[in-house]
């Protein structure tokens, strides 16, 4: 059954952190924001948009690199960057439940990027085993190694700095290019309370959102060295991703980076607080291992129903939650989920499976 705009809003969403809505002072900066045209470049590929400059200069101080991109999507700004260092045919070290694979597509289906993956695997702790990565580096012709930060099929998990570190030590060792797909990058760094340069100084590229968690209404940076960025602007031409005045939504991701990042501790809280809550329900599995930043999963496996299944009964019960895979239900907390919110979430869900019985 479908819903109306309007109906839908009238439910408790916590399909995902992308319903944001810009802060008070979003909407302020956005009214004032200087404006040009964005899509008229000059000799280094760059737009006429003064904003979009600005944000462009912050993103790459704040992940500790040379240059960075706007871009209007994290999909976008991801195949930006692979069509930018692959050719078809390429194999791609990657994650098999990345979001980059699992839910971007297009770099490797054969009508469009052909990028043949090669798959490594996170351990119970969500991180990456150096040894068998070790191994595919030696196995296989690898033109890029991608990285996900946090990761969002294994329920919003984060890399730690060490791992990344010695993962982009084994893949830089064959001259090998990292990207890291940092859509919630801090998220992890303020749940791990470390630096996200920790997280993003290793990596040779990486693309992160201010669109979701951080509350800006559109868009995300592709980040990396002057050369990689001057390449990805070349390729992000050809793409359709110049947009014109678009300092009016650059100017909110200026106030996401400067006022938003430490605020996600809250997020992380109330998260957290929710898990606790559901906690406990028969035949529904969580991981606690992985409830560290703004999402909860829920394995419904055990119950004999599918995630369908059961995101269609919380809506009924006015709910939202987003389906992630066959049996995993995913709840995620954002700026406008307040605590009363989290307790009526956990109450919905946990009357829901009690009625089961």
């Amino acid at each position: 059954m479908s819903l109306s705009i309007a109906e839908i809003k009238q439910l408790l969403d916590l399909r995902s952190d992308t319903s944001t809505l810009p802060t008070t002072h979003m909407w302020e900066a956005m009214a004032k924001a200087e404006l040009g045209d964005g899509g008229r470049v000059d000799l280094t590929g760059r737009g006429e948009d003064p904003t979009v400059y600005q944000l462009e200069k912050l993103a790459a101080e704040v992940v500790g690199k040379e240059e960075a991109m706007y871009i209007a999507s994290g999909s976008l700004a991801n195949h930006t960057a692979l069509l930018s260092l692959t050719e078809r045919g390429d194999q791609i070290l990657v994650e098999r439940n990345a979001h980059i694979y699992i839910n971007e597509k297009m770099d490797f289906l054969p009508r469009y990027g052909d990028l043949r993956p090669v798959f490594y695997h996170l351990n119970a702790d969500y991180q990456i085993e150096t040894g068998e990565l070790a191994q595919l580096l030696s196995d296989y012709e690898i033109k890029v190694l991608c990285l996900e930060n946090t990761h969002n099929h294994s329920g919003g998990t984060c890399l730690t700095p060490e791992c990344t570190r010695e993962v982009c030590q084994l893949a830089h060792a064959q001259g090998i290019h990292v990207h890291l797909d940092g859509a919630r990058i801090f998220n992890a760094a303020v749940a791990q309370k470390v630096d996200v340069k920790d997280l993003t100084g290793p990596v040779d590229s990486v693309m992160f959102c201010v669109s979701k968690g951080l509350c800006a209404p559109v868009g995300s940076l592709l980040v990396g060295s002057a050369d990689f960025i001057k390449q990805a602007r070349a390729v992000g031409k050809m793409l359709g991703t110049p947009m014109r005045q678009a300092g009016v939504i650059a100017a909110a991701g200026i106030v996401a980076l400067k006022e938003n990042v430490e605020r996600l501790a809250e997020d992380h809280a109330k998260a957290q607080k929710l898990g606790q809550l559901l906690a406990g329900i028969d035949k529904v599995l969580m991981d606690p291992k992985a409830n560290k930043t703004d999402f909860i999963y829920l394995d419904v496996a055990p119950t004999g129903l599918n995630a369908q299944q059961v995101v269609d009964a919380l809506r009924e019960r006015g709910l939202l939650a987003a389906k992630m895979g066959e049996t995993n239900v995913r709840l995620a907390v954002h700026k406008d989920i307040s605590w009363a919110d989290v307790e009526r979430a956990a109450a919905i869900v946990k009357e829901y499976f009690t009625s089961l019985k």
